[in-house]
């Protein structure tokens, strides 16, 4: 059956060439206020830009989750309709253990089969094994959208044109976080260092969760002026910073700066930890101040993370690796690796209180005013 998918819209043509101002033009989703990717500074085809899909009668779309388990957004231009199966995240688990029932020795060959995108199940089967399903037929002039970690596929009725493309918003920061658990599977300095990736990132995360402090220290930057009068009343200048976020950011600054916080704690402190791992218990040697080529983060060559704050070089193999694998990748020894710094450890760290920072104006409350037994105004106090 002849299908022609991931077709470059660049390249081949978009179909929202003809309204480029629209609201709804996938080619500028990234580029919109609640988008987290604009913040990645860079194009990825099929994720910041849309793919064209070119279906017929049967052409079919096997079970997958996005990339980094992103939402994404698919629209039908002109043709016949598509049926849609979809799975939401709650079954995730429940479908993946289906699936490797179904065909075990398939899996044996290959455990990253689900990544893949070659493999069919019945949706019978799937609710048989207790696995929550979903269908509709999409139609000429509709959307679907599929949110993270929701399993999804289908099958064309027809010819027909549709375009897609990813898109995040804060509520997707944990989603990204479990997605980089499961692709690598790490699990502290130096273990399960053989087993390899499941999936290769297209985009560094960790440098996202970074970019996305550095959007908050901008913010705070802009309003320096105003914010300058407030230094001297920690409670005023709380509220000012909280005032701030609440006119510039797009979304419910609470929620996001939490959000961002807890996940960006958590890869630092990974980082620290192996660094110390590394440079003090391993003593293997330093380079800072390292930039990427062409800013694009190097895949580690075992997991196939692209690691972010640091990676390590072997002079002798010249392979790169994310620092948890640091001697997964051959047998030399620790003076043959170099340990490079692309953040240091003060900007990891300054990094992570200023978030904290922000994060206690975000949540600042100032009590209402209360008159003493004098009957003179006593001064606003922050809630416990």
């Amino acid at each position: 059956v002849d299908y022609a998918n991931d077709l470059n819209s660049k390249r081949f043509g978009s179909g929202f060439e003809h309204d480029p101002e629209s609201s709804w033009n996938l080619n500028k989703l990234h580029t919109q206020p609640r988008s987290l990717l604009k913040e990645i500074q860079c194009d990825i085809q099929g994720v910041t830009h849309p793919w064209t899909y070119l279906g017929s009668l049967f052409t079919s779309f096997c079970w997958h989750t996005e990339d980094h388990f992103l939402y994404s957004i698919n629209y039908m231009h002109k043709g016949h309709g598509k049926t849609w199966y979809g799975i939401p995240s709650t079954s995730a688990e429940q479908f993946e253990k289906a699936m490797k029932g179904f065909m075990p020795e398939r899996f044996k060959k290959s455990p990253d089969l689900l990544y893949q995108l070659v493999s069919l199940l019945s949706p019978s089967f799937c609710l048989e094994q207790g696995v929550e399903v979903f269908h509709t037929v999409q139609k000429e002039g509709e959307f679907i959208v599929t949110f993270p970690n929701a399993y999804h596929g289908g099958f064309s009725h027809g010819l027909n044109c549709a375009e897609a493309v990813n898109f995040a918003t804060p509520e997707w920061l944990a989603f990204g976080s479990q997605a980089m658990d499961k692709y690598h599977n790490k699990k502290g300095a130096g273990a399960g260092g053989l087993r390899g990736g499941k999936r290769s990132d297209i985009f560094a995360h960790d440098q996202l969760l970074y970019h996305l402090g550095s959007k908050l220290s901008k913010i705070v930057l802009r309003n320096k002026e105003k914010l300058a009068g407030k230094r001297e009343s920690p409670s005023d200048l709380h509220v000012a910073i909280k005032e701030a976020l609440a006119r510039d950011l797009p979304y419910n600054p609470a929620k996001f700066v939490g959000s961002l916080l807890r996940e960006y704690n958590r890869s630092a402190r990974m980082e620290l930890h192996l660094r110390k791992w590394l440079m003090h218990d391993l003593r293997v040697p330093v380079m800072e101040k390292v930039t990427y080529p062409n800013a694009d983060p190097p895949l580690c060559c075992v997991c196939k993370c692209m690691p972010y704050f640091s990676y390590v070089v072997c002079r002798n193999c010249v392979k790169v690796t994310c620092p948890h694998h640091a001697f997964a990748q051959c047998d030399c020894k620790a003076d043959a690796k170099v340990l490079a710094l692309v953040v240091s450890d003060k900007g990891i760290s300054s990094m992570e209180n200023f978030i904290q920072s922000v994060k206690k104006s975000c949540n600042f409350q100032v009590l209402s005013t209360t008159t003493t037994t004098n009957g003179a105004k006593a001064d606003p106090a922050p809630a416990p």
